[in-house]
């Protein structure tokens, strides 16, 4: 049988008739039946030390203080010396009993289980015996209060059972072993992990976060807030399959692998669906940022990589979202590899030393709005890489570093020049500081064209619209880049009027 733990709650107060009031008794002596009236006593009783008892006082408040009950009994009457008597339930399991029963509230608090949360002791067997009383209970809630409790072996989940603490500066769970993951799931779905922070060794395999699929057909209903994931050797978050779920405020630091990995391989029905990443960050990871592998209908929404060679790798995915995301100090800021259906909306990569964003291995239907090259390093080559095969359309692109579009590109510039291009077409503005297109008067066989749309290696087409003077045969003698072009005609009392069009390889 097991016993069970009574008072230290807001409720376990003993009240006496004074003068017709009601009132808290304080130092009253309490005693415990099994009936309203009549019934029999209990004098199985164990203080808060295991110290065997008959009563109990309460206290200078008229609380009563944490006792054990006897084996089995998760109610009792108890008599303050009144009229009449009280009921008083239990609260949970004492730590190291093995349940025979529900639990009467659904949350468990690891202390009771026997943890101690000192950063000396190893607290493994007892978070472990927490979670599994939640488990046994049909569900319910695991406190891990302010306290560092060592984990010498990972912490195996249960579905329906979730975990708070008490924010993730004061509530922390330490990892000690390189080799095992912190908190791990095998077809775990309704779990949440909240206002706790999860710590590793600082090398070797492990996770933070690892829940797999095996037989069930997603990792479903998943919510992660409010959590600090750092310095574990794998990944802060492999998730595997993951179906309506969210993340939120959840920050990944200097972790060997990936901050966020989702895998989905199309190796479901279902596969990996419906997941939400709001407001999380990885920081210094080795690997990369957010790795999103065959994810579908998922978004990420103010989210941030610092210091990682791949900010996002985005690969084999359909209808995945980006909006107001960004990459600093990284190799490369986005990755879209293959897939179909990527927008990304408002994203900036700041001090990279690589390229902006890649678009490869047949990746189509990409949609990129506002994205924008921020002080790249010197060693950066590229601000927007299309590969052959790759299918996009561009909206506002700012870029400090040349592009590179081999693969099908509709663009609209943000230079001031309206300037259009469809799948390599483009349509030129023909006025303006950034004119692409005009007409220039030759005087004394030369003219001075002032346009900002002129690059070192673009291509001056030259047509004779009004013939005069000595006509003779105009050329280009002179580029400025982004600031103007010189006309010159073989003859020098040449006074046409030259057409000209200013043409960039695509």
């Amino acid at each position: 049988m097991a016993r069970y733990e009574y008072g230290a709650g807001i409720g376990d107060f003993v009240v006496q008739p004074a003068d017709g009031v009601w009132g808290v008794a304080p130092y009253a002596v309490v005693t415990f039946w099994s009936a309203a009236s009549g019934g029999t006593q209990y004098t199985d009783l164990q203080d808060s030390a295991g110290q065997p008892a008959t009563q109990i006082t309460a206290d200078q408040y008229g609380a009563l203080p944490a006792f054990r009950g006897p084996d089995g009994i998760t109610g009792m009457w108890a008599d303050a010396g009144g009229s009449s008597r009280a009921w008083v339930e239990a609260h949970t399991v004492v730590a190291g009993s093995v349940k025979s029963d529900s639990s009467v509230r659904d949350w468990f608090n690891v202390l009771d289980f026997g943890a101690k949360g000192d950063g000396v002791a190893d607290d493994t067997s007892a978070v472990q015996l927490a979670v599994n009383a939640a488990s046994a209970a049909g569900g319910g809630t695991v406190y891990i209060p302010p306290g560092r409790f060592l984990l010498s072996s990972a912490i195996t989940w249960a579905s329906g059972v979730n975990a708070f603490g008490a924010g993730d500066r004061v509530s922390i769970l330490q990892s000690t072993n390189q080799n095992n993951d912190c908190i791990t799931g095998t077809d775990v779905a309704g779990v949440t992990l909240q206002g706790l922070q999860l710590s590793g060794p600082g090398r070797g395999f492990g996770s933070g976060v690892r829940f797999t699929r095996f037989s069930a057909p997603s990792t479903a209903g998943i919510t992660l807030r409010d959590l600090l994931i750092q310095s574990f050797g794998g990944d802060g978050v492999f998730c595997h399959e993951l179906a309506g779920s969210v993340f939120q405020r959840v920050r990944v630091r200097t972790c060997g692998g990936v901050g966020f990995h989702l895998r989905a391989p199309q190796d479901t029905v279902l596969g990996g669906a419906s997941t939400a990443l709001i407001g999380c960050s990885a920081e210094a990871c080795v690997t990369g940022g957010f790795f999103l592998d065959a994810m579908s209908y998922t978004t990420l929404s103010g989210c941030a990589v610092q210091e990682s060679p791949a900010g996002y790798r985005l690969e084999a995915c359909t209808s995945v979202t980006m909006t107001s995301c960004g990459a600093e100090q990284c190799t490369t800021g986005l990755i879209v590899y293959g897939g179909k259906g990527t927008t990304v909306n408002g994203f900036v990569a700041e001090a990279g030393d690589g390229t902006t964003v890649w678009l490869t291995n047949s990746a189509t239907g990409v949609v990129l709005v506002g994205v924008a090259e921020v002080s790249p390093a010197a060693a950066a080559t590229t601000c927007l890489r299309a590969d052959t095969g790759t299918v996009a359309t561009v909206l506002g692109l700012t870029a400090s570093k040349p592009n590179a579009l081999n693969g099908t590109v509709n663009r609209i510039d943000p230079a001031g020049d309206g300037a259009v291009v469809f799948a390599g077409r483009t349509v030129v503005p023909s006025g303006g500081n950034a004119a692409r297109m005009g007409t220039a008067v030759l005087a004394g066989g030369t003219a001075t064209v002032t346009t900002t749309a002129i690059g070192a290696s673009s291509v001056v087409m030259l047509t004779v619209q009004t013939p005069g003077g000595t006509v003779g045969s105009p050329y280009v003698n002179t580029r400025t880049a982004n600031t103007s072009f010189v006309i010159k005609s073989t003859s020098a009392s040449d006074t046409s009027t030259v057409g000209w069009r200013i043409l960039d390889p695509s």
